[in-house]
């Protein structure tokens, strides 16, 4: 890759590999370490780092004849993926947990009013049916 990006398409990856993009996204689903971003739209953006792992897992595999397997658990032991692993989770868990108070908070703003209104109602729908009750009554 001579231009240096902040990441690349699957398409530049693949050209620059000589490898179809179907094998990249299937070495996405059996390695580990190779993790590519997504962008809104979903189009993956492999990073320079995605780059070098996807260079390793052909060197493993074409070039010194490991197996996927094998060639997995030496990406897992060079990368790390096990710490980065628990620090994704980690992450996700700490945004899902932010997202779940904002979103309760915002849930008690928002029916304060609302709770108001519906008791006010309530109160209302109550007084007529006593009224209605009272007619019967007669």
């Amino acid at each position: 890759m001579e231009t240096k990006k902040p990441y690349y398409s699957i398409g530049q990856v693949a050209e620059y590999l000589e490898l179809p993009q179907s094998v990249l996204r299937y070495w996405e689903t059996v390695f580990d370490a190779l993790n590519p971003a997504k962008s809104p739209g979903g189009s993956r953006r492999y990073s320079d780092l995605d780059l070098k792992i996807l260079n390793d897992i052909k060197h493993l595999l074409y070039d010194r004849g490991f197996t996927i397997r094998g060639a997995n658990k030496i990406l897992n032991q060079k990368y790390h993926v096990e710490a980065k692993r628990e620090r994704q989770n980690m992450q996700r868990q700490n945004a899902e947990a932010t997202a779940q108070k904002e979103t309760a908070t915002e849930t008690a703003r928002a029916s304060g009013p609302k709770d108001e209104i519906n008791q006010k109602l309530l109160k209302h729908i109550i007084a007529e049916l006593k009224e209605i009750v009272k007619v019967l009554d007669e």
